[in-house]
C-alpha cells in the first residue's frame, strides 16, 4: 500500500507514513447493512482535505499540538462554568427556597400554638378568675372545657374570664383559626381551697341549768361573730356580738357564725340551753315579786 500523499510504499500493518507522517485511511469491503450515509458536513470535509495542499512535518504537529491544547483549556472552562453555576444555585437558589419552608414552618407552627392561660397550674386560697389567649385572637375562636374532657368546635366559647371556684377544675381549651386549622391543646389543672374562718367557740357547754347565766363567745381576730337566740340559722343580718350574753330561765337556742373581711364564713355553732323556771316571792312589805337572781333585773346584764 502507498501513500496517498507522498506515493512512498507503506509496509503491511502500518496506519501511517513513516516520511510524511500522513494516516493511512483503510476502506473496509462495502457492507449494505452496515452503510451510515454521511452528512453535508462530513462531506464537506472530506473534501476540503483531499484538495488542501500539504504542509510540512512540522508545522502540522504544532498545529495538532495547539489543537490538543485548546480542546483541554476549553474543557477546562466549560468545567469551571458548571461547577460555579452548580455553587451560585447551592448558595442562593437552595437557601431561599429552605428559607421560604423555614418561613412558613413558622408561621404555621405560630398558627398552632395551644392557648396560654392567665394563670399556672396551682393551689389557690381564694376563688380566681381566669383569662385564655392566643396570638391570633382576632383570626379565629377559641374554645374550652372545664370538666377535662377534650374541647371542640361545639364546646363551650370563651369570651369572657372564667370564675373558678372551690374544688379541681381540669380546663382545656383549643384556638380553631377561620379557615378551621386547630392549634395544640392547652391544659392546665386548678384547686381551689378556701380558708374559712374557725367556727365561734361558746364559754358555757350546752345543758340544763337551775339558773340564769352569761355566755362568752370567741372567734378569730379578723372575724365578726353575728348570733341569734330564737333557733334561727345566724347570718350577716343578725345581731353583732359585742360581749357576754345572758341566759334567761326556759330554753335557749344560742347560734353563731364568725365571718372574715373577705365574706369567708364558717360553720355554724349551736348550743341549747335550758334554764328550770323560778317561783316568784311575793313581799310582804310591798307586795311586789323578785326575781330570784336579781342580777336578771338589771337591764345592763341583759345582752339580749
Amino acid at each position: 500500500m502507498k501513500c496517498p500523499k507522498c506515493g512512498i510504499e507503506i509496509p503491511e500493518g502500518k496506519f501511517y507514513c513513516e516520511k510524511c507522517g500522513g494516516a493511512v485511511q483503510i476502506v473496509p469491503d462495502y457492507n449494505p447493512a452496515e452503510d451510515i450515509p454521511i452528512g453535508e458536513d462530513a462531506k464537506q470535509e472530506e473534501e476540503a482535505q483531499k484538495t488542501a495542499p500539504e504542509e510540512p512535518d512540522g508545522p502540522r504537529r504544532n498545529r495538532r499540538r495547539w489543537l490538543r491544547g485548546g480542546a483541554a483549556a476549553a474543557a477546562l472552562v466549560l468545567c469551571g462554568l458548571l461547577a460555579y453555576r452548580l455553587s451560585y444555585r447551592s448558595t442562593f437558589g437552595e437557601d431561599a427556597v429552605t428559607g421560604a419552608a423555614e418561613e412558613l414552618e413558622s408561621e404555621e407552627a405560630k398558627l398552632l400554638e395551644a392557648p396560654a392561660f392567665s394563670l399556672p397550674s396551682g393551689t389557690y386560697g381564694a376563688a380566681i378568675d381566669l383569662t385564655i389567649s392566643h396570638d391570633q385572637r382576632t383570626e379565629g375562636l377559641i374554645y374550652y372545657t372545664t370538666d377535662g374532657t377534650t374541647p371542640d368546635e361545639n364546646s363551650r366559647m370563651y369570651n369572657r374570664p372564667i370564675r373558678l371556684e372551690e374544688g379541681t377544675t381540669v380546663l382545656r381549651a383549643v384556638f380553631i383559626s377561620s379557615d378551621g386549622q386547630q392549634s395544640e391543646e392547652g391544659y392546665a389543672t386548678y384547686q381551689v381551697v378556701l380558708a374559712y374562718p374557725k367556727e365561734p367557740v361558746f364559754s358555757v357547754e350546752a345543758g340544763n341549768y337551775t339558773e340564769g347565766f352569761y355566755v362568752s363567745i370567741s372567734a378569730d381576730a379578723d372575724s365578726t361573730v353575728y348570733y341569734t337566740t330564737n333557733g334561727e340559722e345566724p347570718s350577716r343580718y343578725s345581731r353583732v356580738y359585742g360581749g357576754p350574753i345572758y341566759i334567761n330561765p326556759g330554753l335557749t337556742v344560742l347560734q353563731a357564725v364568725a365571718i372574715d373581711g373577705d365574706g369567708m364564713e364558717s360553720g355554724i355553732m349551736e348550743a341549747i340551753y335550758y334554764v328550770e323556771e323560778t317561783v316568784e316571792e311575793v313581799t310582804e312589805e310591798t307586795g311586789g315579786t323578785e326575781p330570784a337572781d336579781p342580777s336578771a333585773a338589771d337591764p345592763a346584764a341583759v345582752g339580749q
